[in-house]
């Protein structure tokens, strides 16, 4: 690794965005050019998941886990539901705080344990290797307004997993 990556903490060491289109609103976050291969194998570290954008955590064993620089890189805020790539690793470091489900929004990500979280990383890879997001904005000129579309690595295309 150079010396600017060995500078990046957490999943910022392995996953970057990387931007294209005139507006910068298109992009993929994928694993980085310098990602270590047996990071690249692992098929239980790195998972997709949607989370509520008035949440900003996902819920495990009823703790709240903030999604942060370090355990997941995030895609648009512009939508409710949103969607992020999370390094569990990192996850399961990260401090757990007591969750109530009378703060549950409509996109709460939920999972009964850790073990639930990296069987859906396996499945994820499984359907194509290690995970990453496609966001593709869509222009419509008669109302003004744009859209995202997501897709995921391990979906079809024709098939996104958000779509605002």
């Amino acid at each position: 690794m150079n010396q600017q990556t060995e500078k990046l903490q957490g999943i910022q060491r392995y996953y970057t965005r990387t931007i294209q289109g005139e507006h910068g609103n298109n992009y993929y976050i994928e694993p980085r050019e310098t990602c270590p291969m047996y990071i690249l194998n692992s098929d239980d570290r790195f998972v997709v998941v949607t989370f509520d954008k008035n949440d900003n955590y996902v819920v495990v064993n009823n703790k709240r886990y903030y999604l942060n620089k370090y355990n997941s890189i995030k895609a648009t805020d512009k939508i409710s539901q949103r969607v992020a790539v999370l390094d569990l690793d990192e996850l399961k470091k990260s401090k757990g705080y007591p969750y109530s489900s009378n703060f549950k929004h409509k996109y709460t990500s939920e999972f009964r344990s850790f073990d639930e979280l990296k069987h859906l990383a396996m499945v994820q890879y499984e359907r194509n290797g290690i995970p990453y997001i496609k966001q593709i904005a869509q222009y419509n000129k008669n109302t003004s307004t744009c859209s995202y579309i997501y897709e995921p690595s391990f979906g079809k295309v024709t098939d996104p997993i958000a779509a605002a």
